[in-house]
């Protein structure tokens, strides 16, 4: 019994070591300044947001990128969209400010497009459609207006795009309770009846 418990007590200071403070901040911003291109956004029904990290402890790290997808309560799969660490023409970050912008739509060919756009490249991704009948939803994990604290070797959402889900009460369908209720975003699923959602996650290590 005491070997277990000391095992229990060094795994979870590992845990706490692996994970660490940093001075690193996310702030986003949806939409775009320019009336004509913000008009033209809407029109062809495509959400974006500018994610802006600031921080000293952003210099030299490398970072992973991932959207996972979620299907009637389970992980359906996981896919990397960057990984710094293994290509060259995706670097470390070399600054105090890293930023990259999202675009995403749902396509009348049942399938989401979605796009990570840095300085030099950008990252397209199709997924197909699990569910139709609704529209999905654009939302960061902010929640305030303040900017978000991101920990060092430890993957954050920072972002989910997810169907409605239908309030027992009054029959609508809703989607702003979902991103900031109680519930761990791979709980989604089941606690609000949602077939189909997408969780964007970075890690910086």
């Amino acid at each position: 019994m005491r070997n277990l418990i000391l095992l229990a007590v060094a795994l979870t200071c590992f845990s706490t070591l692996n994970a660490q403070k940093s001075n690193i901040k996310l702030q986003t911003k949806y939409g775009s300044d320019h009336e004509e291109i913000h008009s033209l956004l809407r029109f062809q029904e495509i959400e974006t947001i500018k994610l802006t990290f600031t921080g000293a402890d952003l210099k030299a790290k490398n970072y992973r990128l991932l959207v996972k997808e979620y299907t009637n309560g389970s992980l359906a799969q996981t896919d990397t969209i960057i990984d710094s660490a293994k290509y060259e023409y995706t670097p470390a970050v070399n600054d105090t400010i890293f930023e990259f912008k999202y675009y995403v739509k749902t396509q009348v060919n049942n399938t989401i497009k979605m796009n990570f756009m840095f300085d030099r490249f950008s990252t397209p991704r199709l997924y197909p459609i699990k569910a139709a009948n609704d529209n999905y939803a654009l939302h960061d994990f902010l929640k305030t207006s303040e900017p978000m604290p991101i920990d060092l070797n430890k993957a954050t959402y920072i972002m989910g795009y997810f169907l409605p889900y239908i309030d027992k009460d009054t029959g609508w369908k809703k989607y702003c309770d979902v991103s900031g209720s109680t519930h761990k975003p791979e709980d989604w699923g089941t606690a609000f009846n949602i077939p189909n959602y997408y969780l964007i996650e970075i890690e910086f290590e």
